[in-house]
């Protein structure tokens, strides 16, 4: 994504080569040889590579734990520049086939059963490597500030380089590819429709039957209600029954 979008100031790449095989770490450092020779600045982070690969940077920002600068400058052919840097400044001589990168972190105590008593920070800062590195900075803010800056351009501040239809329509053309190409998605989500229509409807019913059981439940309840006849028309029934009895008679 970073060697896509090629940014103009720097180019941050944060371990390249962990995880590959030598072959693979070799064609991507020559593939960011390529960069740099166009004119790409490359900023890496790297740790503990092989003798071979850590000769392929140019400069190396060396950081002790808590961020603290050790070395900061060039690597020199066959490491000779960095080796002399430390050598000269107490730390023992590199044996002949070591990894520059191991031997830097045995010298300062970093690595594993190893210790130093120079304070490496307090070295650098007290160095000539490191008043040149401030000079050289000093020259390219001099340099930076007698350029002039381009006209800006409104163009060149829009938040999308493409209108809000065409982002629209290409993402959802991409999408559509995306479900076309793999037609046991859209199956899948068929399937998973339909079964939840299905149960939608299940609910329905069973909720309709069950409301129509209880409203006939409760009228049949009310039309099965016995009816207890009136004392007054039960007396004067029975009167008239009296009342034509005697008359018979």
């Amino acid at each position: 994504m970073e060697l896509a979008a090629r940014p103009q100031l720097l180019l941050f790449l944060d371990e390249p080569t962990s995880g590959l095989d030598s072959q693979t770490s070799w064609s991507i450092l020559n593939l960011l040889e390529k960069l740099t020779r166009a004119g790409q600045a490359i900023l890496c982070t790297i740790h503990q590579p092989s003798a071979i690969l850590f000769q392929r940077f140019d400069r190396l920002l060396f950081l002790a734990a808590g961020g603290k600068t050790v070395y900061f400058g060039p690597v020199g052919k066959d490491s000779k520049i960095v080796m002399d840097y430390f050598e000269r400044n107490g730390a023992p001589q590199c044996p002949p086939g070591a990894n520059p990168a191991e031997y830097m972190l045995e010298a300062i105590g970093a690595a594993p059963g190893s210790h130093s008593d120079i304070d490496w920070f307090q070295v650098w800062r007290s160095s000539p490597e490191y008043q040149e590195v401030h000079r050289e900075l000093e020259e390219m803010k001099i340099e930076r500030s007698q350029i002039e800056s381009p006209a800006s351009n409104k163009a060149d501040y829009l938040e999308f380089a493409a209108p809000f239809a065409v982002q629209f329509w290409e993402t959802q053309t991409r999408i559509f590819q995306q479900y076309w190409r793999t037609p046991i998605y859209i199956y899948s989500k068929l399937l998973l429709c339909c079964l939840t229509v299905s149960f939608l409807r299940g609910l329905a019913i069973v909720y309709l039957l069950l409301t129509k059981s209880a409203r006939v439940s409760s009228s049949a309840s009310r039309s099965s209600k016995p009816l207890i006849p009136n004392r007054a028309s039960t007396i004067n029934y029975s009167a008239y029954l009296c009342s034509s009895s005697s008359s018979r008679s």
